[in-house]
């Protein structure tokens, strides 16, 4: 990966986070018990600080269809979030939103060597 590529994706994993820290504040305000989104917000820091350190050394993996994955998870993500509200499943959604992001953090440790 180039170094832009690198940059573009710790960017886009840090946006990420702040969709995590949202989410939590929306469970609050709905009631809900955000113990589970915080965890993975804490994992997905982990993950931003294990890639800032290793900026320099060769990452592994296409990062255009790294990103595709990404963008797709969020926008997956997103949608559930914004029927989380109306859901009578509230759990089952919350379940599928923090899939996503599992998901999502396991393709990218991928590209670590």
């Amino acid at each position: 990966m180039t170094r832009q590529q690198k940059l573009e994706l710790l960017r886009f994993l840090i946006f990420l986070r702040g969709k995590l820290q949202n989410l939590s504040i929306e469970l609050l305000m709905l009631g809900e018990d955000p113990s589970k989104v915080d965890a993975a917000e804490k994992k997905l820091a982990r993950l931003i600080n294990k890639l800032r350190v290793n900026l320099m050394r060769s990452w592994q993996g296409n990062a255009a269809n790294l990103m595709a994955d990404l963008r797709k998870r969020n926008e997956r993500a997103q949608r559930r979030l914004r029927e989380l509200k109306d859901a009578q499943d509230r759990a089952g959604k919350i379940a599928d939103i923090l899939k996503e992001i599992d998901d999502g953090l396991s393709a990218v440790l991928q590209i670590l060597p």
